[in-house]
């Protein structure tokens, strides 16, 4: 791949993040609304999947079947894990939407990539190599919005 290839995959990772972020955003707010005003955390989190299920089912290509018989079965565990990781997320997100405000809850589930800094350096050294840079970037984007937000309910 050459370099300016490369450099056009990491900016459209960086648009896709962007984007992640901002729906993110918007589903908090309407997951707050939700929870306050019209069902428990857990139906919430069972009507967000089903419908980001069925919005992903429009995404998927037509020869899915043919991927998912030629993945190789670990692949069926890891799969299995990140929907299992996924589901718990969400639904203590609601839980805790529930009981606390949007403003504080945010930014402490927005540690998540602390956490999966810490992950990849433990599971995927042979993938991904996390260096002190990206460690420190992740420390100061997640101390600033935390900042902000707690600046914000004083």
């Amino acid at each position: 791949m050459t370099t300016r290839a490369a450099r056009r995959r990491v900016l459209a990772g960086y648009g896709a993040a962007l984007v992640a972020a901002a729906s993110y955003g918007a589903g908090s707010i309407a997951a707050k609304k939700a929870v306050t005003d019209v069902a428990s955390p857990m139906t919430v989190t069972a009507f967000a999947l089903l419908f980001g299920t069925i919005i992903m089912a429009l995404f998927i290509p037509r020869p899915i079947h043919g991927n998912v018989r030629k993945a190789p079965k670990k692949s069926y565990a890891y799969m299995t894990l990140a929907g299992i990781a996924g589901v718990w997320g969400v639904a203590f997100y609601h839980l805790a939407l529930l009981e606390a405000p949007v403003v504080l809850v945010a930014p402490v589930s927005g540690t998540f990539p602390l956490m999966a800094i810490v992950m990849t350096h433990l599971f995927l050294q042979r993938l991904e190599r996390v260096t002190i840079r990206t460690v420190l970037g992740a420390v100061l984007v997640v101390t600033g919005v935390a900042l902000i937000a707690i600046g914000q309910s004083a």
